[in-house]
């Protein structure tokens, strides 16, 4: 993941400070710092506002923030915070290139409005291929869980995934389509 210099000299441990410990087996980080997965979801217009807003007070881009939010969510917020302290993971540095949600029950939950907002980001293969387990764990397309993530983080669990999709038939089938698209295929 691509983070500034200045950025990542904020996250420096002071004098005093020691770093967190290793609580749990080492797991395999490595490759994660690539971003070479493309992850496409339709998100209702508040999921979008919500996520500018979120983005702009965290002076971070939405593929950073939302691949910081998958990680925490696959491997837990302390490993997240030893991978940016260790420079492992997301936060291995790379050679500089000079260019340019589990099903929930069934309580009544909000209607955010329909999915118009197309969000298209890049993140590691290992965080795209572990959100696909978890998706198909809770029975569901990619798009649709990792909307119920978002949308949950946003706005809590009650935004579970039924309600979220607000799609007719028609809207739904493309709305699929398009998120299971791959790069080279038209969108809508």
């Amino acid at each position: 993941m691509r983070i500034s210099r200045e950025r990542m000299e904020e996250w420096a441990l002071g004098d005093k400070e020691k770093g967190l410990s290793s609580l749990i087996p080492p797991r395999d980080y490595s490759g994660m710092d690539l971003q070479v997965e493309q992850l496409r979801v339709w998100l209702p217009d508040p999921a979008k506002i919500g996520l500018e807003e979120l983005c702009r007070r965290a002076e971070t881009s939405m593929t950073a923030y939302l691949t910081e939010y998958f990680t925490e969510y696959i491997y837990g917020r302390h490993e997240l915070l030893k991978m940016r302290e260790n420079r492992t993971g997301l936060y291995e540095p790379r050679p500089e290139i000079m260019y340019n949600m589990e099903r929930c029950s069934e309580p009544p939950q909000p209607d955010l409005g329909k999915n118009i907002f197309a969000l298209k980001i890049f993140i590691p293969t290992k965080i795209k291929h572990a959100l696909q387990t978890l998706a198909g764990r809770a029975q569901s397309s990619l798009g649709e869980f990792a909307r119920a993530l978002i949308c949950a983080h946003l706005f809590g669990r009650t935004h579970g995934p039924k309600r979220l999709m607000a799609l007719t038939s028609h809207e739904e089938s493309e709305a699929n389509h398009w998120e299971n698209a791959d790069e080279s295929a038209s969108t809508i």
